[in-house]
């Protein structure tokens, strides 16, 4: 029994000791570093990366099966609409040709031969009708008269869908002929020349891509593609300005403007199961880019919101308090604090009486420094900047908000003592 009094009277002490402990550390002033609530410009960019391209170029492809017998170009050589670059095999092609031409003559030549057979049943035909009138013909003869110069008529019409029928199948083997001299479709650069004088082309198919054999560019406008997380891609609209960087020239930024955003999903797998989903957005270069090499790697940064001198705070300075805590309804260890709950506790199923009329139950906010106590201030933040929020309401200009260190954010209460953590000027000759 002695033994289970003297248990309770240390656990009695230990506990009044923690309380004062714990009531010493809150008495005391917490060393913290302030900012000040200036005016700034804030943006709001999105980053992301891909390569570029140019805005329009041309694969040119094989529109005939055959051995490449000329190549006129060489990669890097500028060619201008129309030029002549390749050619492939004309022989058989040419073939064909003359023996459509000549089918088309002997059409021709069958179509004069009805004609003529036409005319002379016609005039059979004229010369039975006054025999008849006459009665020197018969009603038998002048009735085969007349299906003669029907049947010559039949013949004429056939002859002359023949005809153009040959001439259709050889405008088809000339478009063919001519398929074997490719010519440039725009004016601009070889950028890659995939055959030699010697191989072999193939035209593509329904199901199958024919042989590239080179690609013509207009390097003089190149884009930007780059694809652009789900969670950020709402933001990027037409019209907004960019800045692109290349590896190739890290030191150099080059003027952009967003030209597409993509409504189509490119998803891709990151491995456990996980996939990322992804837009493209297409960035259109303003500035010229020396050395130009379609396929370089770039990095693009959009601006997809700012602000000329607006209210600003340090990232770090926004926090999050329990809003029940905040309006004394509840303690910092979660309880209920006394005479607090009654009413909530009578609210109706469904509602919630930590949330306020906004509907959350968290209050964002800072900590201002007013009279050497920090006081909790909710506030609104705007567009979130590289290093600072935009201040929409809740604070004004020359507030001191608490922004250091993260412990002390994380720990304040409202009304809590503060003091101001001065910092050391650098001595001279010190390197950043």
């Amino acid at each position: 029994m002695k033994k289970v009094v003297l248990i309770a009277v240390g656990a009695v002490v230990l506990a009044v000791l923690i309380l004062l402990n714990v009531r010493s550390q809150r008495g005391s002033k917490r060393e913290v570093e302030v900012s000040e609530v200036v005016r700034r410009k804030v943006e709001k960019i999105i980053t992301s990366s891909g390569a570029i391209q140019p805005k329009r170029q041309v694969n040119v492809g094989a529109s005939a099966i055959g051995k490449v017998t000329k190549v006129a170009v060489e990669e890097g050589d500028y060619v201008r609409e129309g030029d002549f670059l390749l050619e492939i095999d004309p022989t058989t092609y040419r073939s064909a040709f003359d023996q459509a031409e000549a089918a088309v003559r002997g059409a021709e030549a069958a179509l004069d031969l009805e004609l003529a057979n036409q005319g002379k049943a016609k005039y059979d035909h004229e010369r039975a009708l006054e025999l008849s009138k006459q009665e020197f013909l018969s009603e038998d003869e002048l009735r085969n008269a007349r299906l003669a110069v029907e049947t010559a008529d039949a013949r004429v019409k056939a002859a002359r869908e023949t005809l153009l029928q040959q001439r259709a199948n050889l405008s088809r083997v000339k478009h063919e002929l001519a398929e074997v001299h490719i010519n440039a479709e725009m004016s601009g650069i070889i950028t890659a020349l995939n055959v030699e004088e010697g191989e072999s082309a193939i035209m593509g198919t329904m199901n199958n891509p024919g042989t590239v054999l080179l690609t013509i560019a207009d390097l003089s406008e190149m884009e930007a593609e780059v694809l652009v997380d789900e969670t950020e891609v709402v933001f990027a609209k037409p019209g907004q300005r960019a800045s692109v960087t290349l590896d190739a020239f890290p030191d150099t930024s080059f003027a952009g403007v967003v030209t597409e955003v993509g409504n189509s999903a490119i998803r891709s797998q990151l491995g456990l199961g996980q996939e990322s989903v992804d837009f493209k957005v297409v960035v259109a270069i303003r500035d010229s880019i020396p050395t130009m090499r379609p396929g370089l790697t770039a990095s693009v940064d959009i601006t997809v919101a700012e602000a000329e001198s607006v209210l600003t705070i340090p990232i770090q300075c926004l926090t999050v308090r329990d809003r029940a805590v905040l309006e004394g309804r509840r303690d910092s260890g979660g309880k209920q604090a006394e005479g607090g709950g009654e009413e909530e506790a009578q609210k109706g199923e469904g509602e919630d009486a930590d949330a306020g009329k906004d509907g959350r139950k968290d209050v964002e906010g800072v900590f201002v420094v007013e009279d050497g106590k920090a006081r909790f201030r909710a506030i609104e933040v705007g567009i979130t900047g590289e290093k600072f929020f935009q201040v929409m309401s809740g604070l004004e200009v020359g507030a001191r908000v608490v922004s250091g260190p993260f412990d002390a954010i994380t720990d304040l209460r409202d009304g809590d003592p503060v003091k101001i953590k001065v910092k050391k000027e650098r001595q001279s000759g010190s390197r950043d």
